[in-house]
């Protein structure tokens, strides 16, 4: 059974790995190709459940959440978009409970300096 170059479709001899015409390799050698679609963004997933994590824990881990969806997010074009949307809400509740454990803290601390400042007036 004869074989022909599908580039210019001159006659190939047995055994041969490459049109004597054009040059072309009759037998590619089949290559591994990457996928990362069925790959997890680790980093998205950690940082979102951290954040959840966060509600319970009354924002104790919103900043470690706030880091992994930041990292999660950058590393999202790596996985072709894969955990981009877990990352962004990572993102979003953690900075909420951050800017809330930052007032809390504040609020806090003026309530203590006005009661000392009040006790110290008695």
């Amino acid at each position: 059974m004869s074989k022909f170059c599908s580039n210019c479709g001159t006659e190939i001899a047995e055994g041969a790995n490459a049109c004597s015409n054009c040059g072309t390799l009759i037998n590619k050698p089949q290559t591994a190709s990457v996928n990362n679609n069925n790959q997890t963004n680790g980093f998205a997933i950690a940082g979102f459940v951290l954040s959840l994590v966060s509600l319970v824990c009354c924002g104790a881990t919103s900043l470690l959440g706030l880091i992994f969806s930041i990292i999660g997010l950058v590393q999202s074009k790596k996985f072709n978009g894969n955990g981009k949307g877990l990352a962004i809400a990572g993102i979003i509740i953690s900075c909420i409970f951050v800017i809330i454990v930052v007032l809390l803290y504040a609020l806090g601390f003026t309530a203590a300096m006005m009661d000392s400042i009040n006790s110290a007036n008695y």
